[in-house]
């Protein structure tokens, strides 16, 4: 981990706003009416299998609504990805804010390593509470 001065980087203001746009969605779209109730997994209708995405739109619905357990059960995955979407435009936020010193992570093997076991036991998790 490396510490630097300064503000956040162009790209990390870029994502706090895509991260914001995807919170605040989730926090104003119903799913039970269009244009959510819309979406259909493709990967399900083909082999009807759950994809490693699929809950993640319920999963954010219920986390930006402070309902963890619910947000979970939908998906392991989405949850983490609201919750790590809440926490880099705070971060992204402080930054701007004139922190003086924030942590730059970098992404090692072992993040990528973590990243991926994360999406596969997400997978198996879905795929198992799915079954018949």
């Amino acid at each position: 981990m490396i510490v630097r001065a300064g503000g956040p980087s162009l790209h990390a203001v870029a994502l706090a706003g895509i991260a914001v746009l995807l919170l605040a969605a989730a926090a104003a779209l119903p799913l039970d009416a269009p244009p959510l109730s819309l979406f259909f997994c493709p990967f399900r209708a083909a082999t009807g299998l759950p994809c490693p995405g699929c809950g993640c739109i319920h999963a954010f619905h219920f986390a930006v609504r402070g309902q963890l357990a619910a947000a979970f059960w939908c998906s392991p995955l989405g949850t983490l990805l609201a919750l790590a979407c809440a926490a880099h435009v705070l971060w992204t936020a402080l930054r701007i804010a004139g922190l003086p010193y924030a942590p730059d992570v970098q992404l090692t093997g072992r993040v990528r390593w973590a990243a991926a076991a994360t999406l596969a036991a997400s997978w198996v998790f879905l795929a198992l509470r799915n079954a018949p």
